[in-house]
């Protein structure tokens, strides 16, 4: 028997089965090998302080501690003028500042109408020397006129020289540099601190006067002599004896250059400078008797010192302290400041 069952025919073999399911997850593998290295990516943006992007605002912090107390503050400051009587600026005073530097003009005769400016204040300082510095407007027209007479602060004399050193009549068409080397010249200034001129009317410089002066805030600044006014043709003008501009640092008998068209002088019978005098001399004189009339040669540096040392009234200009003016504060308020 062959063991082929006769009830079951052979027959031709059948498809492929279904897909069996997925077998159990296999053991991990051994780690491959590592790849290469890859190119370097662009650089990034550049963020700093000026440029970074805000963050989220913050929570509002703690209140701060409560600040010094303000220092006083000058809302109106001093403006003033120095004049030097030689032909370079003069610096400011300690504490100021310059606003700028010129020629010390002091008065203008026009037709015997005199107007001019005190030695004290910013418009005695021209930033230009001029001559023919002014013109006179009627109703229809203006000109210039030969009846106009300027005065400007010459500088003062030195020790070596008389009167015979100054130039004669000049034309300063002529020879600018030459009138400009004799006047005076000067500085306005910014102060926050205010000036005082303080006289002693007597040959001996006011130190009673300064030290009372010291308890109330005020010092010393610098000293000088004692100042009137000036005159050119008969006619003139002069500072206000508590204005700083009355106390000139030096004494000139030459004190002022007179210009008329172009021609420019120093010396003349007709120029005459008042200074106070010490009047302790005067001590026993009959007030009924004629004038008091007494002459001083001021030709060489020997006369001058002899002047200024018996008969020439002496005087400081004062200033208020730093600590006067933060404690109770000054104000340019007063209009003979």
């Amino acid at each position: 028997s062959s063991g082929i069952n006769a009830e079951w025919p052979l027959r031709p073999g059948g498809g492929p089965g279904a897909q069996g399911s997925a077998g159990p997850r296999g053991p991990a593998g051994a780690p491959g090998i590592g790849g290469l290295k890859g190119v370097q990516g662009p650089a990034g943006a550049n963020l700093g302080i000026e440029n970074c992007p805000g963050g989220a605002k913050g929570e509002p912090g703690k209140s701060g501690l409560p600040g010094k107390a303000a220092e006083n503050i000058q809302l109106n400051p001093y403006i003033v003028a120095f004049h030097s009587q030689k032909n370079v600026a003069p610096k400011c005073l300690e504490g100021m500042t310059e606003l700028w530097t010129g020629y010390s003009f002091m008065f203008v005769d026009v037709s015997k109408n005199v107007a001019g400016q005190s030695l004290s204040a910013p418009g005695s300082c021209w930033r230009e020397f001029y001559v023919n510095n002014m013109m006179e407007c009627r109703q229809t027209f203006c000109t210039n006129t030969k009846a106009e007479y300027s005065f400007w602060l010459s500088t003062a004399i030195e020790d070596s020289m008389t009167h015979d050193s100054y130039p004669q009549s000049t034309s300063y068409a002529e020879d600018p540099e030459l009138v400009k080397r004799f006047i005076s010249r000067c500085a306005v200034c910014v102060s926050d601190y205010k000036l005082m001129a303080v006289h002693s009317y007597t040959k001996d410089l006011p130190t009673t006067e300064a030290a009372s002066l010291s308890q109330s805030g005020w010092e010393i600044a610098y000293s000088g002599y004692s100042f009137s006014f000036q005159t050119g043709a008969g006619r003139g003008f002069g500072s206000a004896f508590q204005g700083h501009g009355s106390c000139l640092k030096l004494f000139s008998p030459i004190n002022i250059a007179q210009t008329n068209g172009q021609d420019v002088r120093w010396v003349s019978t007709n120029f005459k400078s008042y200074w106070i005098m010490d009047y302790s001399h005067l001590d026993g004189m009959n007030p009924y008797e004629a004038a008091y009339d007494e002459d001083w040669s001021v030709v060489t540096k020997q006369d001058r010192d002899a002047f200024i040392a018996k008969r020439l009234g002496k005087c400081y200009v004062m200033k208020k302290t730093k600590k006067a003016i933060a404690l109770r504060g000054f104000y340019y308020a007063d209009p003979d400041a």
